[in-house]
């Protein structure tokens, strides 16, 4: 099977098993753990049907790669994380990632997972630059991908809906020589 292996994480391909898995369809409709992902159709009631269909149209894309997040000691589902728009030609792809399971939120998954996925990326693909897109009130996540080296490239200003107000859209780069390969 393959892996990519990191500190606290492995990386695999996603599946039809991690479809089915329950936890999975429960983080989607987990209120905390959508919030900030800037899915409208994860914050109203979603439907395991409509989950199935995202998830099958991911695994069929050429142009994206789906991985399920696993911790490196108990082999548990913790989330997902998905290079998506593959450039071959720009030599360039967008990351995006959720960690579902909140009892291990704080404690580097998020960081060790995009850590291992643009090492293999910038490494064994030959991408010279990976991008990332989020909202502006989830500064955990802004704080991850500055602490690996990407920078922020582009704020769109009151642009996501969170809750009952609008927030900026913050857009994020890097670079390979950019990239923080290991823990500082």
């Amino acid at each position: 099977m393959f892996l990519l292996r990191g500190k606290k994480i492995s990386l695999v391909p996603f599946s039809q098993e991690h479809i089915e898995n329950p936890d999975y369809f429960g983080w989607l409709t987990d209120y905390e753990v959508v919030k900030t992902i800037n899915r409208l159709d994860y914050i109203m009631p979603v439907s395991m049907e409509a989950v199935r269909d995202y998830c099958q149209a991911v695994l069929a894309s050429n142009s994206d790669i789906f991985f399920a997040i696993k911790l490196s000691d108990d082999d548990r589902f913790v989330g997902t994380l998905r290079v998506a728009q593959i450039n071959w030609r720009a030599q360039a792809a967008d990351i995006g990632m959720l960690v579902g399971d909140r009892s291990v939120w704080g404690q580097g998954v998020a960081t060790d997972a995009i850590r291992v996925a643009g090492t293999y990326l910038f490494q064994n693909l030959g991408l010279r630059k990976l991008t990332a897109g989020l909202m502006a009130v989830n500064e955990p996540m802004r704080r991850v991908f500055l602490g690996l080296g990407f920078q922020e490239e582009g704020r769109l200003r009151m642009q996501d809906r969170y809750e009952d107000t609008y927030c900026d859209h913050i857009y994020l780069g890097c670079f390979k020589d950019e990239f923080r390969f290991e823990t500082e």
